[in-house]
C-alpha cells in the first residue's frame, strides 16, 4: 500500500478517478473508489496534501545512492529522464506528478516493475501516469530497486 500523507491533491484524484473507471487495476482500491462521491474525492485529496509524512526507512541504504544519482540526473544514452524532471528535485511532487519522497521501498519497487500490469488497462483513456510507461520499462529493476531505496529516505 502506498503511503498517501503528503501526496499532491490532482494526482490522487485522477488516480481515483482511474480505478473508479477501471483504467488502472486493483480490486482493493476500485471497491473503496467506486463508491466515492465527486465531493468526497476532493476532500480526500486535501486531507491527505495537508499530512506531513517522515520517511519509514528501511530499505537499503547501499542502493540508495546510486538512486540518487538516477533520480537526480535520469540514465545517459537511454530514454529514462532524471525523475527530478516532474516530480521536483525533492521529490514531493507537483500538479498531477506524484509526491515520492519517503514512499514505502517496496511500493516503489513492485509499482514500477509491474507497470503495464496495473495502467493503461484502457488506451483509449489513460490515466496521468501513462507518461511514465516507457521510463519504468527503461529501468532494470536494480535501477529501480536503487531509485526506490533513494526516495524512501527523502523527508
Amino acid at each position: 500500500m502506498p503511503r498517501l500523507a503528503g501526496q499532491q491533491p490532482e494526482y490522487l484524484q485522477n488516480q481515483l478517478r482511474a480505478f473508479m473507471e477501471r483504467r488502472r487495476t486493483n480490486p482493493v482500491m476500485f471497491n473503496v473508489a467506486h463508491v466515492l462521491s465527486p465531493s468526497m474525492v476532493t476532500a480526500l485529496a486535501a486531507y491527505f496534501k495537508d499530512l506531513d509524512p517522515k520517511p519509514l526507512r528501511g530499505a537499503p541504504v547501499g542502493l540508495a545512492a546510486a538512486g540518487k544519482k538516477i533520480y537526480q540526473e535520469g540514465i545517459a544514452g537511454t530514454d529514462v529522464p532524471p525523475c527530478a524532471s516532474c516530480h521536483g528535485s525533492e521529490a514531493r511532487g507537483q500538479g498531477a506528478f506524484p509526491r515520492l519522497a519517503g514512499q514505502l521501498h517496496d511500493y516503489v519497487l513492485n509499482k514500477l516493475v509491474n507497470w503495464s500490469r496495473e495502467r493503461g488497462q484502457d488506451p483509449a483513456r489513460p490515466d496521468t501516469s501513462a507518461i511514465m510507461e516507457p521510463i519504468a520499462h527503461g529501468l532494470t529493476e536494480q535501477q529501480i530497486a536503487a531509485v526506490a531505496a533513494y526516495l524512501s529516505y527523502l523527508e
